[in-house]
């Protein structure tokens, strides 16, 4: 059995779409001096890419909420949540 099979559903079909998207570059970092690590930074990229598009996705709706002359303190209820979250675990 492969260690990623006792990891919950969730993370491994998370991971299987890491792979699958770095997959795509795999003629580049095979070329690397090392080609795991080289792998490991187009995955790093690749998460990058995916955190960047959110954050894009936040400002627009923190922009749009402004111009619509709503008082939402965004920051303030995801720190509730969050906590609220992390004490489940």
């Amino acid at each position: 059995m492969s260690w990623m099979d006792e990891l919950p559903e969730q993370v491994q079909e998370s991971m299987d779409d890491l792979l699958l998207e770095t997959e795509q570059h795999e003629e580049t970092y095979m070329d690397a001096e090392n080609a795991p690590i080289g792998q490991i930074w187009v995955a790093m990229a690749q998460m990058n890419k995916r955190i960047q598009k959110l954050e894009d996705l936040v400002q627009a709706q923190r922009t749009a909420l402004k111009e619509m002359d709503v008082e939402v303190e965004v920051d303030k209820h995801l720190d509730k949540d969050l906590k609220e979250s992390l004490k489940r675990y």
